[in-house]
C-alpha cells in the first residue's frame, strides 16, 4: 500500500530533522513520515469504512511476524519502519489506534482525543528509548502529547486541556523539544499551525539551541 506521494511532511519537519543527530534521525524520520501517512488517511477520508481498512492494513503490517531472510516490503515507509523500529511495533500500533479515533468530523469526545494524545506521546517515548535515552522517555512523551493537542486545536477540537508545561530534554532529544515548543506556542495562539507566522522558524531555532 505505497502511498508515498500522498502526503509530504509538515513545513516545520525539515528543520526538526536537520537538527537531529544521525542516530536520532534514523528513528525520527520514519516515525514522522508514518504519522503524516496516517494523518492523510484519516483527514482526507470520504468513506470512514475505507479509512478503517487502510489503517487496519498498517496495523497488521507493522506487527506481522516475518521470518529471517524475508524480503522487505515494497512500500518504502513500511520497509523503513521494519528496519528501524524492531521490537517497538506496539508504539506504532498505538499511533494507528489514536488516529483511528479521529475518523469523522469534530467535535470529538474526550476519550478519542486522549487516545490520540497517547499515540503521539508513545511515539516520542519510543524514539527516546530507541535512541539510547530511555530515562527520558516519559518526559519526551509529554512533548508528543502537546504536539497532539496543538493539532487537535488546529483541527477544530474544543474543551482541550490548557496545561502546556514542558520539561527540558537533553541535547540529543532537542528535536523533540522543538516540536513540543512549537506546539505549545501554537496552542497559546489559539490553535494556529506550528509554522503559523514568520517568527515560527526563529522560535524553532531558539528551541533547538536552548531547548525552551
Amino acid at each position: 500500500m505505497d502511498e508515498s506521494g500522498e502526503k509530504e511532511l509538515a513545513d516545520w519537519a525539515p528543520m526538526v530533522l536537520a537538527s537531529a543527530n544521525p542516530r536520532l534521525r534514523t528513528y525520527l524520520k520514519p516515525a514522522m513520515e508514518f504519522d503524516a501517512r496516517l494523518a492523510r488517511i484519516v483527514l482526507s477520508a470520504k468513506e470512514p469504512a475505507l479509512a478503517q481498512i487502510r489503517l487496519a492494513w498498517w496495523r497488521d503490517e507493522v506487527s506481522r511476524q516475518r521470518a529471517d531472510g524475508d524480503a522487505l516490503p515494497s512500500d518504502p515507509l513500511l520497509a523503513s519502519l521494519l528496519e528501524t523500529w524492531t521490537g517497538h511495533d506496539a508504539y506504532l500500533i498505538r499511533l494507528v489506534d489514536g488516529w483511528e479515533e479521529l475518523i469523522g468530523d469534530p467535535p470529538w469526545g474526550q476519550a478519542p482525543m486522549e487516545a490520540f494524545m497517547k499515540g503521539r506521546a508513545g511515539l516520542f517515548e519510543a524514539i527516546a528509548e530507541l535512541s539510547g535515552n530511555p530515562q527520558w522517555a516519559s518526559l519526551a512523551g509529554r512533548h508528543g502529547s502537546i504536539w497532539a493537542l496543538a493539532d487537535l486545536a488546529n483541527l477544530g477540537a474544543t474543551e482541550l486541556s490548557r496545561t502546556t508545561d514542558l520539561p527540558r530534554l537533553p541535547l540529543e532529544l532537542r528535536p523533540l523539544a522543538i516540536v513540543g515548543g512549537l506546539s505549545r506556542r501554537a496552542l497559546k495562539r489559539g490553535g494556529k499551525p506550528l509554522f503559523g507566522d514568520r517568527l515560527s522558524p526563529i522560535v524553532a531555532l531558539r528551541l533547538g539551541i536552548f531547548g525552551t
